[in-house]
Order: structure tokens, then sequence, then C-alpha cells
């Protein structure tokens, strides 16, 4: 079971992508982590209406329930080193994604991001890297899920947290595919 810290995109796609996040987080089965900065960056995602199927509503990301149930651990920039990787970082990204690297190079964790320049940066930088695409299909295969289940969970996260992968990243064509489109 590896370390994965999670950064504000993705944590948004994937709190959209169903209703109760910790089957999912179980499922996977790594530890993941979450710094302080993202988990009060990640602060909505979209839902439907309950009164009208075709509008979206705001919902506040909770995270409290995943954080006592020890599926997802706050972390923080804890050494020396870790806050010079921050500083280089930021120079670059947003505090949290800068979180995210300065702590998975410094702990060996894999960083899940969503964001072309982290993606980048992680990679030039020696740090392994998952995307949302990648943690859903991972779940998927794990639960066994079908294609009707799997084209839901998609739209979800196309729908409420207005993503989907850019052609030609890892698994676009998979996503594409299962989404129907």
């Amino acid at each position: 079971m590896g370390n994965e810290i999670v950064d504000a995109c993705c944590m948004i796609n994937l709190y959209s992508a169903v209703d109760d996040l910790g089957p999912l987080l179980r499922a996977i089965g790594s530890r993941f982590h979450v710094p302080r900065t993202v988990a009060e960056e990640a602060l909505y995602v979209l839902r439907p209406h309950e009164e009208d199927a075709h509008r979206t509503v705001q919902e506040r990301i909770d995270l409290s329930p995943l954080i006592e149930a020890q599926l997802l651990r706050i972390c923080d920039l804890q050494s020396v080193q870790e806050n010079a990787l921050y500083v280089r970082f930021a120079a670059d990204l947003d505090d949290g994604e800068a979180a995210c690297l300065a702590i998975a190079q410094s702990r060996g964790w894999r960083v899940a991001t969503d964001d072309r320049k982290a993606q980048r940066l992680a990679t030039e930088s020696g740090i392994a890297v998952v995307a949302t695409p990648e943690l859903i299909r991972r779940w998927c295969d794990a639960e066994g899920f079908g294609g009707a289940k799997i084209g839901e969970v998609l739209r979800r996260i196309r729908d409420y947290a207005r993503f989907v992968p850019r052609r030609g990243s890892v698994l676009a064509d998979w996503w594409m595919d299962r989404l129907g489109e």
C-alpha cells in the first residue's frame, strides 16, 4: 500500500464522482494524504438541484468524515527540506500544488494531480504522478464495475467537477470510450 498526496483539483474530481468518497478511497488501497492548504482550497463541488435535475447547486466539501475514518490524513510541511522545496515549487504553482510536490518529493510519495504544470514539474523532479483517470480506473477495476456504472461515475465528474482528461493524456481514450463520447 503506497502513499499518495492529493491536490485540490484531484480531490474535487474524486469527491464529485460519488456521494460517499470513503468506499472509493478504501477500494483503491493507497494511504491518501492531503496538505492542510489543499483541505482549505477544495471548498465546493456541484451537485444536482433537489427539485430541478437540469440545475446544479454548490455543495461544500466536507473531508472530516474521511479524516475521522483515517481514509484521508492531513499532513503539513515538516522539515527545512520540505519548506525549501515548497518555496521552489511555489514559484510556479499554487500553494496546494506546491505543498503536494514538496511533501511527495521529500517523503517519496506519489502526487495525485490533474494540473498540467504540476504534472510536468513533478515528472522533472522525479516524483511519481497519478491523475484522476488512473485513480478512477483503479477503483472501477477493484470493484468490478461494468460499462454503465463507469459511465455514470465519469459523467458525474464531467458534470459536477467540470473535468475531462485532455486528449493524449494517460487513460484519456479509456475515459472517453466509457463516457460514450
